[in-house]
């Protein structure tokens, strides 16, 4: 270690150096620096001292490295960069590992975002990397710590806990129930544009299943607007175009605040529900144990 520190050159001439031949510039070394000229000036010449060797040669509105400037700008740019990176990785994991979260669109744009607030102030230091999507995820391949998605699994290599129970009823907006004041019965349903989800999830219920559920016959042809996203559908029925599907946990918010009306006093039980899953095999950092208990506790209290 003696025989080290004999060795290496002062880290800090060698840094200003290592600017300097990036750039061949003292100018530009020194903005990048946040020092003057002169003291990179200084530094420089405190190296070439050191060392016993010229670095750059001095041009008339330039500099070039000397091959011994080569010499030492090639091992000094590798290893000062080897150590920023490494350094980098270990002040992240001292200050925590932020949670990689995934939910789908739906959940994370009307169920999550809202509470969201909740969790910043109850875990200020806890960092969360949110995406969301609806396209099937290898959680370790992409490096998800959790997500939250809807169904029954099995979902293999992962521990899945269930998190909300779910149920569908019908929405519109109060001014399309204005115009339709004669729609109160599952049997009017049919009558009217009804707006559908394209989806080929087996456990999201349709139009179809959800009117056979109470005995009514699915009309031969599915009138109405067709949306390949479940937040566009819902804005279409705010905006009353039709009726929706309404999921409970997503539209709840809407009917409370009267964006969105129940016109019909029928509801059913979805044959899914939300769970939160993630890697088998990886053990909850403190951060995600954090996540975990809020998010078990917006259920508990009723904020689900």
């Amino acid at each position: 270690m003696a025989l080290l520190n004999r060795s290496l050159p002062p880290l800090g001439p060698l840094v200003a150096f290592d600017a300097v031949a990036r750039h061949l510039s003292i100018t530009r070394a020194a903005d990048e620096l946040g020092l003057t000229q002169a003291a990179v000036s200084r530094k420089i010449r405190a190296l070439e001292e050191d060392l016993g060797v010229t670095l750059f040669r001095r041009l008339h509105r330039s500099l070039r490295l000397t091959p011994d400037g080569e010499r030492l700008h090639a091992a000094a740019s590798a290893s000062l960069w080897r150590i920023a990176e490494t350094a980098e990785g270990l002040r992240e994991q001292g200050g925590g590992r932020p949670v990689s979260l995934s939910a789908t669109l739906a959940f994370a744009t009307f169920w999550l975002m809202p509470r969201l607030p909740r969790f910043r102030a109850a875990y200020p230091e806890v960092e969360l990397r949110l995406t969301a999507g609806d396209h099937r995820l290898d959680l370790e391949s992409e490096g998800v710590d959790v997500a939250i998605r809807y169904g029954n699994g099995p979902w293999r290599g992962l521990v899945a806990e269930r998190l909300l129970d779910e149920a569908v009823y019908p929405v519109c907006s109060p001014g399309f129930h204005a115009r339709n004041p004669d729609l109160a019965t599952p049997a009017d349903l049919p009558r009217y544009p009804l707006l559908h989800l394209d989806v080929r999830q087996r456990s999201w219920t349709d139009w179809g299943e959800w009117l056979r559920a109470f005995g009514q016959p699915v009309p031969p042809v599915k009138r109405g607007l067709r949306f390949n996203t479940y937040t566009i559908l819902i804005q279409a029925a705010t905006a009353g175009e039709g009726l929706a599907l309404g999921w409970r946990n997503l539209v709840q918010d809407f009917v409370d605040n009267g964006t969105l009306v129940r016109p019909v006093n029928a509801e059913m039980p979805a044959p899914g529900a939300y769970h939160v899953i993630r890697p088998e095999a990886a053990e909850p950092s403190d951060e995600l144990a954090c996540f975990l208990t809020w998010l078990r506790g917006e259920v508990a209290e009723g904020n689900g």
